[in-house]
C-alpha cells in the first residue's frame, strides 16, 4: 500500500541513500547537505498530499442533472420528411415524419384522406419521367416500411403522399434519387442447365448451388 510504504516507520528503516533515491523518484530535489530527518519530512509531506488528492476525488458529487442516462429520441420532430436506406439491392427501408398539424388534418378530414408511398423508378440519373411506379398504402400510426425493389431497376425516388377524394393525390415529401446497385447480368439471366464462366474461387464459395436455390424459390418454376 502507498500509505504504509511512505509511513514514518518504513522510512526510518531505510538507509540515507535509499531515502535520497526514493525522494528523487517522487521528484523531490535533495541538496547534498540535507539531513536524513528533513528527507523523511519531505517524503511524509508527499504522502499527505497524495491522501488529500484521493479524498477530494472521492468527494465529487454528481447531481441528477449530470448523472449519465439513456438518451430518448422524440417520437416525432414535427416536420414532414421521408428517407430511404438500401438494406440490399432488393429491399429499401423507408421511414418518415409528419407534421402534427398535417396528421390532425388527415385524421379530421371528411373527404377520405389517407397516406401512401409512391415508389418511382428511373432508367437514368437525369430522367424526369419515371419508367415505372407503384403505390403502397400506409397508416397514420406507422412511420416506417420495407419496400421490395424489383430486379433490374437502376434509380428510385420514394414519395410520401396523401389521397383525397376531391383533389386527388397530393405530394407531401420525397427522398433524394437513390442509386440501386446492379447485379451481374450473368446472375440475372441464370437458368438451371445454363452454364457461364465462373472463377474457381466463386465456384468454391457455393455460388452455383445458391443460384439454383434462389431460382427455384424466388424466380419462376422449371416449367418455363
Amino acid at each position: 500500500m502507498e500509505d504504509s510504504f511512505l509511513s514514518r516507520k518504513h522510512l526510518d528503516s531505510l538507509s540515507t541513500a535509499d531515502l535520497i533515491d526514493l525522494a528523487e523518484d517522487y521528484g523531490i530535489d535533495i541538496p547534498d547537505d540535507l539531513s536524513r530527518r528533513f528527507i523523511i519530512g519531505e517524503l511524509l509531506e508527499v504522502a499527505e498530499d497524495m491522501r488529500e488528492n484521493e479524498n477530494r476525488a472521492g468527494d465529487v458529487l454528481i447531481t441528477d442533472d449530470e448523472a449519465p442516462g439513456t438518451a430518448v429520441l422524440p417520437k416525432s420532430y414535427n416536420d414532414t420528411k421521408i428517407y430511404a436506406v438500401l438494406r440490399n439491392p432488393a429491399w429499401a427501408f423507408v421511414f418518415w415524419d409528419l407534421k402534427e398539424s398535417e396528421r390532425q388534418r388527415i385524421e379530421k378530414a371528411e373527404n377520405g384522406e389517407s397516406l401512401f408511398l409512391r415508389v418511382r423508378f428511373f432508367d437514368t440519373d437525369s430522367d424526369e419521367r419515371p419508367s415505372d411506379s407503384f403505390d403502397m398504402k400506409v397508416t397514420l400510426s406507422s412511420n416506417e416500411q420495407y419496400v421490395l425493389i424489383p430486379a433490374g431497376k437502376r434509380y428510385a425516388v420514394i414519395d410520401l403522399a396523401k389521397n383525397t377524394d376531391s383533389d386527388g393525390p397530393q405530394l407531401l415529401a420525397s427522398t433524394p434519387r437513390i442509386t440501386i446497385p446492379q447485379e451481374s447480368e450473368q446472375i440475372l439471366l441464370y437458368r438451371p442447365g445454363k452454364t457461364f464462366d465462373m472463377s474457381t474461387l466463386v465456384r468454391l464459395s457455393g455460388m452455383p448451388e445458391l443460384l439454383r436455390t434462389h431460382y427455384v424459390n424466388y424466380r419462376q418454376s422449371f416449367s418455363d
